[in-house]
């Protein structure tokens, strides 16, 4: 079976860690890969044939331009994400990570017209797939809710962690009493629910470390609401060093409103820092079995109370994490249900 693989992600944050992971754990030799994307991202992975485009998927070019050449050499496509390029004729499987877009429009949206395409393209997934892997059972749910007339297309497939956290060396760092967050500029990430319990902590206790430059951060926030005494935005880190941000902190801080997965903490874990997490459905699904702190989601007071209270100290990584959210697993299961 040929397959081709739509790689216009690597290099994003979120699925291009998904598309980075798929492409750690193929087997290439059991079938043939054609790789779709910037062919200096993908020198690394020289055993599959790749098919140059440089356009961004999340373009109108990248939409409408796709290369057509995978019709005629491929048996089938595999798109990480809900956005399937127009003029694919062959069959499609794809990856939901989550339904924000239409369950949190007001805040994930820029008006009437950018909502209606995001809508269009989340059916047209639903339409056009074969089947259709989703991140977690509650992305399934939610899938299921909108797209009941395609609930046996979607199925649960977890992400897992990539090959450069699960070899990274953690022994000789030194932990800090460093509260970090990382994740993106979105209102829906609940970063004004951890600046306001940052500030309820002692004056000079800790840092607070945003992984992430400042200007983008105050998307959907007042710049003075950033402003406190230890508050520091990193800018963008190579991914050796995000690593050693997350390893040597005391806690991991994920303060999010909604996720249809939501990687950090797991990498954490992975890295000997516990996670402070909202208690949103989606991390009770993920986390509950780990050792993790929850609060109260949108609970500044709460997620003070939990920044104070909680045991820095982790139980280890546990072995039944790592197999349960492996992207071993998630691509043998991706192929399991390719026709």
């Amino acid at each position: 079976m040929k397959i081709a693989i739509d790689c216009r992600y690597m290099g994003k944050s979120g699925i291009g860690r998904v598309c980075q992971g798929i492409l750690e754990n193929l087997n290439y030799d059991g079938r043939e890969y054609y790789l779709v994307g910037d062919p200096a991202k993908l020198e690394g992975y020289r055993c599959a044939r790749i098919i140059p485009d440089m356009h961004s998927p999340f373009s109108a070019k990248g939409l409408f331009n796709f290369p057509k050449q995978v019709n005629n050499l491929c048996d089938c496509i595999i798109i990480p994400n809900f956005i399937i390029p127009f003029g694919i004729k062959i069959p499609v499987y794809s990856v939901m990570h989550d339904l924000i877009f239409l369950d949190l429009p007001k805040i994930t949206t820029k008006g009437f017209i950018d909502r209606n395409i995001k809508k269009y393209l989340l059916k047209r997934a639903a339409k056009k797939s074969v089947k259709i892997a989703c991140v977690s059972r509650f992305t399934m749910d939610r899938c299921i809710h909108y797209y009941p007339r395609y609930a046996d297309k979607f199925y649960v497939n977890y992400n897992g962690l990539s090959e450069d956290v699960l070899k990274f060396d953690a022994s000789g760092i030194v932990k800090t009493d460093d509260i970090v967050y990382v994740g993106n500029v979105k209102p829906h990430k609940g970063l004004r629910t951890l600046v306001e319990a940052y500030k309820m902590l002692p004056k000079g206790s800790c840092r607070l470390k945003i992984i992430g430059e400042r200007e983008g951060f105050i998307t959907g926030m007042d710049a003075g609401e950033l402003d406190a005494d230890g508050v520091i935005f990193t800018g963008r880190l190579t991914d050796d060093n995000l690593l050693r941000e997350i390893a040597s902190a005391k806690f991991l801080v994920q303060p999010s409103q909604y996720e249809g997965f939501g990687l950090p903490p797991l990498e954490a874990l992975c890295l000997g820092t516990k996670p402070i997490i909202s208690d949103i459905p989606v991390f009770k699904e993920i986390y509950s079995d780990f050792d993790v702190a929850f609060f109260r989601c949108g609970d500044a007071k709460d997620l003070c109370r939990a920044l104070t209270q909680t045991n820095p100290c982790l139980n280890g990584c546990d072995g039944e994490m790592l197999s349960r959210y492996s992207y071993k697993n998630f691509c043998d299961n991706l192929l399991s249900n390719l026709g």
